[in-house]
């Protein structure tokens, strides 16, 4: 995989009829890696005020919109919502973006450090100009191969499938394509701390799709699911029952590799050896008779009543997917935040999803409560799937989170980026468009 390097990039002009003084103060020259002698941004000619909150209401929106209600059959695969329908469906999903936006109120980013960001190995420079996605620099992905593409393609379709895209704010952005980042530059990342206040969460590469662990589109895995814990009608008019929760198989199931967090999955296995309860495997993903004999199809999780999710190096990608069946996760207390964590609730008549110590510690008397209580545990099932497969793990919830996060983004930067640069009189592009990049092969 080739290394696209920055090419020279030129003046957008001001649509307004700003005078030469406007302009030249407007418009700066910084020495970059790409050029010394053309302008790659222009400041803004105006600061934004506070960042909205996700209950402000976009003026851009039919006002019929208010009273639209979210109907996961009719409006979960739909990546057009408007603004004003994302913020009814989902109003816990933008909670990361909100707070990263509020803590760049009083310094907002500007190009100089976002430019200080090198383009290393799985990482992304890209501009959105108009809701026109454009690449400037990809680093070599030996490890992800597949992420910054399927990041990129999902990126795409939330702003191809958004009719009022040409009015979205022009930002330019980094991302990277590891599970982490501990970058000081502002940096779109699928996982963070609280403590690090530069990091954007994005949506990661699975809402796309996962081939690495023989998981396919998102939506088909979604439907295969669904398909587990509420059945559904073959190709040839075969009607398959679902399994209902009370015959799902009374036990915590867990697969992977204890190598990417041993501290946190090793005392998992500790805590489950030897407990009747527990289906827990350890896969070795360099012997091929291994993965064979110990990986579950991920929808295979879904016949289990209970299934534990664990951190890995940081955040795990299965756990979306584990929150997609009518089943109990069981996950000890989190320190990777992800983009839908905000709508997880540990506790109440809306818990959603079971909480232990991060040594597991209270496992086993946790799981002896849910295993004797099963009316208790299938609340909490039937919580997941309302709040997760049927609201905020739909693909339309994803495309939503990708347009406010280029908002939010884009309220907190000082400057626009420039698609076009005049050097040596000719109008040069900075970036690829996506559509011919993605082509390129690279």
């Amino acid at each position: 995989m080739q290394i696209l390097q920055g090419q020279s990039s030129g003046f957008r002009f001001l649509a307004t009829g700003a005078v030469v003084s406007l302009i030249i103060t407007t418009f700066f020259i910084f020495g970059t890696r790409y050029s010394n002698d053309v302008a790659k941004y222009a400041l803004k000619t105006s600061l934004k005020p506070a960042p909205q909150s996700c209950s402000h209401l976009s003026q851009s929106t039919s006002v019929n919109d208010t009273t639209w209600e979210f109907v996961v059959e009719r409006d979960g695969d739909n990546h057009g919502l408007s603004d004003t329908q994302c913020r009814i469906a989902f109003p816990k999903l933008f909670v990361e973006l909100d707070k990263s936006a509020s803590l760049r109120e009083g310094s907002r980013i500007t190009f100089e450090e976002l430019d200080s960001l090198e383009v290393e190995d799985g990482m992304v420079r890209g501009i959105i100009d108009r809701g026109e996605l454009h690449i400037v620099d990809f680093g070599a992905m030996p490890a992800t191969f597949t992420r910054g593409k399927a990041t990129l393609h999902a990126l795409h379709r939330a702003l191809a499938s958004f009719p009022d895209r040409g009015n979205l704010p022009s930002i330019e952005f980094v991302l990277t394509t590891e599970d982490f980042s501990n970058s000081e530059g502002p940096i779109w990342s699928y996982s963070k701390r609280d403590e690090q206040e530069n990091v954007w969460l994005m949506p990661d590469f699975g809402y796309w799709s996962w081939p690495e662990v023989k998981i396919g589109p998102y939506k088909e895995i979604r439907r295969r699911i669904a398909a587990v814990d509420d059945g559904e009608v073959t190709i040839d008019g075969e009607v398959i029952s679902g399994l209902p929760f009370q015959d799902k198989k009374k036990q915590l199931a867990w697969r992977g590799s204890v190598a990417t967090n041993p501290e946190i999955r090793g005392k998992l296995l500790k805590a489950a050896q030897g407990r009747s309860w527990a289906s827990i495997r350890v896969i070795d993903w360099d012997d091929e008779n291994d993965v064979r004999l110990n990986l579950l199809p991920m929808e295979d999780y879904c016949q289990y009543m209970f299934l534990a999710h664990t951190e890995g190096r940081s955040f795990s990608g299965r756990g979306k997917y584990l929150l997609n069946c009518r089943s109990v996760v069981v996950s000890h207390k989190l320190v990777w935040r992800e983009a839908h964590h905000a709508a997880l609730t540990a506790s109440g008549p809306e818990a959603n999803y079971i909480e232990v110590e991060r040594d597991f510690s209270d496992l086993d008397r946790k799981m002896a409560f849910l295993i004797d209580n099963p009316e208790a545990a299938q609340r909490i099932a039937e919580n997941a799937v309302k709040t997760f497969r049927d609201r905020y793990l739909t693909p339309a919830a994803e495309s939503c989170y990708w347009r406010h996060l280029i908002r939010q983004y884009a309220s907190s930067c000082e400057f626009e980026p420039v698609v076009y640069t005049q050097e040596n009189g000719k109008r040069q592009p900075r970036g690829v468009p996506f559509e011919s990049w993605v082509l390129a092969g690279l």
